[in-house]
């Protein structure tokens, strides 16, 4: 199905392509130095003490899923979308390992039936951060980052309009010395024209800017900059075109922190210019999308409670108060795509790795300030995986969605990462609820992480309420701690198991139901 990836001869890279990496890779780690903090290990077991069932209790996405593609190669950093007939187009980075000179482009469709791969990329250079758009016909039009001559980062674009398969040659949208980074692509209305937002990489300071370019004409607008602002990670940009043809984008100016002011553009007087969103947090991720009413939705992580916020803006019109979307605990990251269906409901995905929530991939969905309880779409419950990376969703008609996630595993020594898709229909029934099917036997999942130090979180579901009795034990059969006995309602639960007061080795951790018995064994090492 692949050809064979090239060689590592370009991995050598200048300074400020090594800060780049090295920045994405310092965003994406935020969790895990948060994890390794006493004090706020100590916050996240107060959280969870305190926190009610309602919060910890989850419905299952139980959606057939759909393997797009699982080897011993990092597929990740995946966008998923439907064309007007509703079938599936998907384009994702791929590499070996950790060897980022052997990154490629995928886009995968299930036009005919079943998702077939095109390979975009075929090259000894690093292609990155892809995304997609379709035009009014429905042709398919691809941006992405790729490393140029001089080993710098570039916006790339390509489409298929004129080809009867594959896409036609690229087209470099930025060049000169500067690295670009973190692209972000919508396809206007009726203009034959795409339109890029991204930001410079440097030592110092960087900018957001815009630029657009004719795939008709060949014509490259001017570059625009929209002002100062750092890249930090997966969502630090994004732009979208509603039905007027008007241009909206949103970023974060991203401070040392990892968060910045949200800002907000738009052309409806005729030149691009700033707009009040009446957000005055620092800020992280946010994401753009325009429903079929025109009404815009932005989607962001506020930095004082890590939870994410909604706030919409009619054409014309002025903002929304904020709306919180998830609950309190937890670290909600790496959606990479929201989307809204024809009743203007708001979908968003993203995955959490606290140890305060359960870890996995989940969904909320909602409308007029009203949104459902975060909905489980995967958690892994074999132990087959190591960690989880971006998800996307996609949305139309009333309630039809697709899920991309992913999922890394270790395999033959090489980190690998596979790609998923959930896709059905969720029955909604009201403005805050919403029928979709769920698990109906008992469950008790493998803790995470295992091996452990000194923390892990257990988690088991429950198809109806009962009394729940969660014990630990150590290896010959002495109870060394009683994380639950208690009536648990219908879900998803979580506890977190501290040993800071055991010792090294093995231990058994045990449940007890009405109906139910079952024990894993887990490992403490310090």
């Amino acid at each position: 199905m692949y050809n064979a990836m090239p060689d590592e001869s370009r991995q050598t890279v200048s300074q400020q392509n090594m800060q780049h990496d090295t920045k994405v890779f310092e965003r994406n780690n935020t969790k895990s130095i948060m994890k390794h903090s006493s004090i706020l290990v100590f916050i996240t077991a107060l959280l969870l003490t305190y926190c009610t069932d309602e919060l910890r209790s989850q419905q299952y996405l139980n959606f057939p899923i759909d393997t797009v593609v699982s080897d011993e190669f990092y597929n990740y950093r995946a966008y998923l979308n439907y064309d007007n007939a509703g079938k599936i187009h998907l384009v994702n980075s791929r590499q070996f390992h950790t060897n980022s000179a052997t990154r490629e482009i995928f886009y995968w469709n299930n036009v005919s039936g079943s998702m077939i791969p095109y390979r975009v990329t075929n090259n000894s250079t690093d292609d990155n951060y892809v995304t997609i758009g379709f035009d009014d016909v429905g042709k398919v039009h691809l941006g992405w980052e790729r490393r140029d001559a001089a080993n710098l980062f570039q916006l790339i674009y390509t489409n298929n309009r004129n080809v009867s398969a594959g896409f036609g040659d690229s087209v470099w949208i930025t060049s000169g010395g500067l690295n670009k980074a973190t692209p972000y692509m919508a396809v206007g209305k009726n203009d034959s024209s795409v339109h890029f937002v991204y930001f410079t990489f440097v030592t110092g300071q960087d900018n957001a800017f815009y630029r657009k370019y004719n795939y008709v004409t060949g014509a490259l607008g001017n570059e625009l900059t929209l002002g100062p602002a750092e890249a930090s990670g997966e969502n630090d940009i994004s732009i979208a075109v509603d039905s007027f043809g008007k241009l909206h984008i949103v970023y974060t100016t991203n401070h040392s922190s990892g968060t910045g002011t949200l800002k907000y553009f738009n052309n409806e007087s005729g030149n691009i210019s700033e707009r009040q969103t009446g957000v005055s947090d620092l800020v992280s991720y946010p994401s753009i999308t325009i429903d079929n009413g025109n009404v815009l939705h932005i989607v962001y992580r506020r930095s004082g409670d890590n939870r994410l916020y909604t706030i919409s803006r009619p054409s014309g019109g002025n903002f929304s108060t904020p709306v919180a979307i998830t609950p309190s605990v937890g670290l909600p990251s790496y959606y990479r795509a929201i989307d809204t269906d024809n009743e203007r409901r708001l979908y968003v995905t993203y995955q959490n790795s606290s140890s305060s929530f359960p870890r996995g991939t989940f969904l909320v969905h909602g409308k007029n300030g009203i949104f459902s309880n975060p909905i489980l779409v995967f958690e892994d419950s074999t132990g087959s995986y190591i960690g989880r990376g971006n998800s996307s969703v996609a949305a139309r008609n009333n309630g039809e969605i697709a899920v991309h996630f992913e999922a890394t595993a270790s395999r033959n020594g090489n980190v690998a990462s596979d790609i998923f898709i959930k896709q059905g229909t969720l029955s909604v029934t009201g403005l805050n609820s919403v029928s979709i099917p769920v698990l109906t036997d008992f469950q008790l999942y493998d803790n995470f992480p295992n091996p452990f130090n000194p923390q892990t979180a257990i988690s088991f579901y429950l198809p109806r309420g009962t009394h729940v009795k969660l014990r630990v034990y150590d290896i010959i059969g002495n109870e060394v701690a009683t994380l639950t006995d208690d009536f648990k309602p219908a879900g998803l639960h979580s506890v977190i198991f501290n040993a800071s007061h055991l010792p090294s080795g093995a231990y058994l951790y045990k449940i007890e139901t009405d109906a139910f018995s079952d024990s894993r064994k887990m490992l403490l090492i310090k």
